[in-house]
């Protein structure tokens, strides 16, 4: 139906391409593409009204369905079998242009003098052609991109690292971006125990001020690996709100397990809002992130695997895994968090990135375990250092404890502020950036909550060298 002068939207539904019809799931989903790309041709939106629960079977020939500006699912459940191909169901993306760009620009913000930047609302996405790091134990090298949201030709935010370095090889592209709010919403979608491929529920690439909320997607066990139920990449201000993720692909006995239900790549200002995701292996997977947020949430895993900017953790859970980092920058807060059986930070050694930032953990309650009691876990491989130059150094974090609670079952002896995990050889090495390492206000109890005590609290689990004077202070 047409609105008049905007005020009521067109909207398709589909029934009108014979979905009630349909006798089985590839017609079914034939009937949900036909509906959301006519939408997108002619500028509605889809219209769900009277369709509760539906089985859908991806063809051969499967593709993922646009969407437009709002997908409201209505509550809509769907079985999902899927023994074609990998591939996201739904996808929102851009294309994006080349661009050719002087780094000394990226850092400072001001594209005035660019034409393609100059007016209107941009995405600007960079790619340093030469490696960051690589990775190693896993054969590939790591790439670092950022990000930028360019208005009128000032950059709205700042790169994680700078670009106008001798090291660097920019590559730039660029794209047109609608600042108007984009909605996912109100879906539940299990993928069934009959499937040989894997179907992620949504791929969002080159998009700006993306609400995904209310959204479930379960997951029956399976040796399958790699998932990505939510995967994206070039993007800014990506919102998840009330999203549940029960179960990954992952593998279950196979020998290179992994897989997540975050897959995310080169995005600025993600933010997760009870969020509650558990998998085999851990539900996050990313890389190249600034400014991330995380509100009561409930995970087994959050990391940035590799180079990132400022993360924000408050009201969480984490569970039974860690949080782990590396060639990350500025701060990582946890505001009010709880760990249980879990490695608060963990620094990872494979990528051979050990950057500045500093840890801050406030009105946090940790749960100690035999295997897990220690804040932070710096892995180390080895005393080389990184080709890169912005990488040479080897920095440890600044770490700021204010007001934790810690529970000490029976079977724990002692607590560790860091715990490396290294060589006698890799220890001798002075560490850089860490200076100040201080701890105010910790209360240990036991698991009833009632009867304190004390055991106990270690700077490190080993020695180890320090470049600057470092400051300890507990009280």
């Amino acid at each position: 139906m047409i609105g008049l002068v905007g005020q009521i939207q067109a909207q398709v539904s589909p029934l009108q391409f014979g979905l009630r019809e349909a006798t089985d799931g590839i017609g079914r989903y034939r009937a949900l593409y036909m509906a959301h790309t006519t939408a997108l041709e002619t500028g509605a939106t889809v219209d769900y009204s009277g369709i509760d629960t539906l089985e859908l079977e991806l063809p051969e020939d499967f593709r993922s369905i646009p969407l437009g500006r709002e997908t409201d699912f209505k509550g809509l459940v769907l079985y999902v079998t899927n023994n074609s191909r990998h591939g996201a169901l739904f996808e929102m993306s851009t294309s994006t242009a080349p661009i050719e760009l002087d780094k000394a620009l990226v850092d400072s913000r001001h594209f005035d003098s660019v034409p393609e930047l100059a007016e209107g609302w941009h995405l600007l996405i960079l790619n340093d052609k030469k490696p960051w790091t690589e990775r190693r134990g896993y054969g590939y090298k790591q790439y670092r991109a950022d990000i930028m949201v360019v208005h009128d030709g000032l950059g709205i935010n700042d790169p994680i690292a700078p670009w106008n370095t001798d090291s660097t090889l920019l590559k730039a592209s660029y794209c047109h971006i609608d600042t108007a709010a984009k909605f996912f919403r109100n879906l539940t979608m299990h993928r069934t125990k009959d499937c040989t491929y894997r179907t992620n529920c949504l791929s969002v690439r080159g998009q700006y001020n993306v609400w995904i909320e209310n959204v479930r997607v379960t997951t029956p066990k399976s040796k399958m690996i790699a998932d990505g139920v939510f995967s994206v990449s070039n993007s800014a201000r990506i919102n998840f709100l009330d999203v549940t993720v029960d179960g990954t692909y992952s593998g279950y006995g196979s020998t290179r397990n992994y897989g997540y239900a975050f897959s995310m790549n080169n995005v600025w200002f993600a933010h997760f809002q009870r969020v509650k995701a558990h998998g085999n292996w851990g539900v996050f997977g990313t890389n190249n992130m600034s400014n991330t947020q995380l509100f009561d949430c409930d995970l087994d895993r959050f990391d940035i695997h590799c180079y990132g900017r400022d993360a924000w953790l408050v009201r969480c859970t984490l569970r039974q895994r860690q949080t782990q980092f590396s060639s990350m920058y500025g701060t990582v807060t946890f505001d009010s968090c709880n760990f249980i059986d879990c490695i608060p930070v963990r620094i990872r050694s494979s990528y051979n990135a050990y950057t500045p930032f500093d840890i801050v953990m406030r009105d946090c309650t940790f749960e100690l375990t035999p295997r897990y009691h220690s804040l932070v876990n710096v892995m180390l491989l080895d005393t080389a250092d990184n080709p890169r130059p912005e990488l040479k150094e080897k920095c440890w974090p600044n770490l700021n404890v204010i007001n934790m609670t810690v529970v000490v079952p029976w079977t724990v002896g002692a607590i560790n502020l860091f715990h490396p995990t290294g060589t006698l050889k890799e220890l001798k090495r002075e560490f850089e950036y860490i200076s100040d390492v201080e701890v105010y206000n910790l209360q240990m109890v036991r698991p009833n909550g009632k009867n304190k005590v004390t055991i106990p609290l270690n700077l490190s689990s080993r020695k180890f060298k320090t470049a600057n004077k470092l400051n300890y202070t507990v009280e």
